[in-house]
């Protein structure tokens, strides 16, 4: 009986004091309902475990589902133009791929970079869509602008079309500026292709080749835009005509005036430039259905130095003939014979080169720059070593300036130098950093070797990213230890008669870097050691030698190469240090940061915002449990105590 009174107290009791609409009499049946109450509350885990699981599948799917699906995030070319642009662009992009040719898309990609479209030859620059004209030398660089614009521009309006598209590509290793325009038809693509190119051994020679194609069925008319002189005040004009290689009378219009200088000295300051250009043929010509036409602008300029105007008057007697002499040259060439030579020197230029691994973090140097700024400096430097016109006794005094260099380059390396590595917009800043650039290798001890042309600029720009120091028999890599966390690749630079060096410094996956070196070609023996030069030194060879990169104290040269055996095995006791110890690791961050665009290693950073996504939707599942709990709890204690 007791029992039964008990049972029956405790099942009013909890009635009163809980939200359960009911109660069952009896000690089993107040049990069982507590064990439900237990039941519900695992469910309500499990269904919160499903959810996160759940979101966890979802942020999966749509991290590597999606991409797939609309094409978000793929190393795909995202197509700009037509069918045809892209059939186009398809023999350059192999070179784009390798950062040796850079494009610009119009109108413009967000965030895009904007490469100018100039060629130069260091005599005379030009570039697409320029606002200021023709370029020639003053001082240092290609900054002096002539108010004649030698560009033939061109346009399709007469055909129905659904529109137009155009890619700018400048070849680097090539010299040549083109410029693709399609015209979008609707039974076909009108395309017009246009080529410009700064001669390199010929220094007053400028050429724009015109291609235009016309796969459709109907005839179409192309109009093209020849400016010439604009705004060039007392210039002085006159038509020529001369026979070209074939046979054919072309003509072309000369134009003769003074370009002052503005200066800030007392006396005004002028040049005088003659210029000749071939006339296009017609204001418009007619391309039949399924035709091909060809058009070749030559323009040839010749200019004096700075002086007075009554002393350029008297200098300006033998331009005229000059540039008739240039361009009958150029008449009788053969375009493709041209377009060759011009290639060919280019291309022997940039078997010196220097290549880095690609790095994702901000604001980083990478090979697109590197190869444009190398690009625009040597487009301002002229070649005497390439020039016909250049006598054998001083091309053999600057090829024995070249081969052998003294006391260049002494300054740190110039990748950090952030003046250095502007992008420019325009003729006016790339003359600007053109003049950074010479005034940082004359400074640095590298006058000789610049004296030397463009072939000696381009191994100054070498040693000086390097940090590599000709002088004292030998050659000796500068680079801080801290500097060596991406790997880079020098390629043939020059040391002594007939011997090129190749030097890479390569990241380990034990994240400590290493120095490979190796001959291209030499014509003696040559030596290399590491820092302190304590080890014997290591007869170099066209296989790879390895030396560890080391750190010294104080801070020495962390390469050391020469032809003399005996200089080195010397010079180790001329280098006074106090301890020579194998450089430690990179730090993981660090080059996490350059592989992967941030700090946390090869993981991307989708991961980890889901990651923080998921412990934040724990902590908000885990405070509800905590919160309801809480609630209930307070709940019953305070109807307990009122129904009591």
């Amino acid at each position: 009986m007791l029992t039964q009174f008990i049972s029956k107290f405790y099942c009013h009791f909890e009635s009163q004091n809980s939200s359960w609409p009911y109660c069952i009499c009896g000690a089993e049946d107040v049990i069982d309902i507590r064990k439900k109450e237990d039941d519900d509350e695992i469910e309500e885990r499990k269904r919160s475990r499903k959810i996160i699981l759940g979101l966890f599948v979802l942020l999966v799917f749509l991290y590597y589902i999606v991409p797939h699906l609309f094409g978000v995030g793929s190393k795909k070319r995202t197509s700009l133009g037509s069918v045809c642009l892209n059939d186009k662009l398809a023999p350059y992009q192999h070179q784009l791929d390798l950062l040796d040719n850079v494009l610009n898309y119009v109108p413009e990609m967000l965030s895009q970079k904007n490469y100018p479209m100039y060629v130069g030859n260091g005599y005379i620059a030009a570039a697409f869509d320029s606002q200021s004209g023709l370029y020639i030398r003053l001082n240092r660089a290609l900054s002096l602008p002539v108010p004649y614009y030698p560009i033939v521009g061109t346009n399709i309006e007469n055909i129905r079309r659904e529109g137009m598209s155009k890619v700018d590509v400048l070849q680097l290793r090539q010299g040549i500026a083109n410029r693709l325009q399609i015209f979008n038809a609707r039974k076909g693509c009108v395309s017009v292709e246009s080529q410009l190119y700064a001669h390199r051994s010929r220094p007053s020679l400028m050429i724009q080749e015109i291609r235009l194609h016309n796969p459709t069925s109907a005839d179409v008319f192309v109009d093209f835009d020849q400016v010439q002189a604009s705004g060039w005040k007392d210039v002085q004009q006159s038509t020529v005509s001369e026979k070209n290689y074939i046979g054919t009378m072309v003509t072309y219009t000369m134009s003769s005036g003074l370009v002052k200088i503005e200066a800030s000295t007392d006396e005004d300051l002028y040049v005088g430039v003659v210029v000749a250009s071939t006339s296009v043929k017609d204001k418009q010509e007619e391309i039949p259905s399924g035709k091909y036409s060809k058009q070749t602008i030559y323009t040839v300029v010749q200019y004096t130095k700075a002086a007075p105007v009554l002393d350029i008057k008297r200098m300006m007697v033998d331009l005229d003939a000059k540039c008739r002499q240039e361009m009958a040259t150029a008449l009788q060439s053969d375009p493709e014979t041209l377009k060759s030579e011009h290639t060919s020197l280019w291309e022997k230029l940039w078997l010196s080169g220097f290549s880095i691994s690609y790095s994702r973090a901000a604001n980083s140097l990478n090979g697109d720059k590197i190869n444009s700024t190398i690009y625009y400096v040597l487009s301002n430097v002229p070649a005497p070593l390439h020039d016909p016109h250049t006598v054998r006794e001083v091309e053999l005094e600057l090829r024995k300036t070249l081969h052998y260099p003294d006391k260049c380059y002494s300054g740190h390396t110039s990748l950090h130098s952030s003046t250095l590595w502007v992008d420019p917009v325009d003729e006016d800043s790339i003359a600007r950093i053109v003049t950074t650039w010479i005034i940082t290798l004359e400074k640095q001890g590298c006058q000789r070797m610049i004296a030397a042309g463009v072939d000696g600029v381009l191994q100054a720009m070498l040693l000086s990213i390097g940090s590599l120091r000709f002088g004292n028999e030998h050659l000796e890599m500068g680079l801080h230890p801290q500097d060596t966390h991406r790997d880079f690749n020098f390629h043939r630079i020059n040391y002594g008669n007939n011997t090129h060096l190749n030097i890479s410094v390569l990241v380990g996956d034990d994240n400590k870097a290493n120095i490979y070196v190796s001959l291209d070609r030499n014509d003696k023996p040559y030596y290399a050691c590491d820092a302190g030069c304590l080890d014997p030194p290591t007869q170099l060879s066209k296989e790879r030698s390895k030396f560890p990169v080391k750190l010294t104290d104080p801070l020495t040269a962390i390469l050391y190469i020469t032809a003399d055996k005996v200089h080195m095995e010397e010079y180790k006791h001329a280098i006074h240090v106090k301890e020579i110890v194998e450089a430690p690791a990179h730090e993981h961050h660090v080059i996490a940061l350059h592989k992967h665009g941030h700090h946390f290693g090869g993981l991307p950073t989708i991961f980890w915002v889901s990651i923080a996504f998921l412990v934040i939707v724990f902590h908000l599942f885990l405070f509800k449990l905590i919160y309801n709990e809480y609630c209930q709890a307070t709940e019953r204690f305070t109807k307990s105590r009122y129904n009591l």
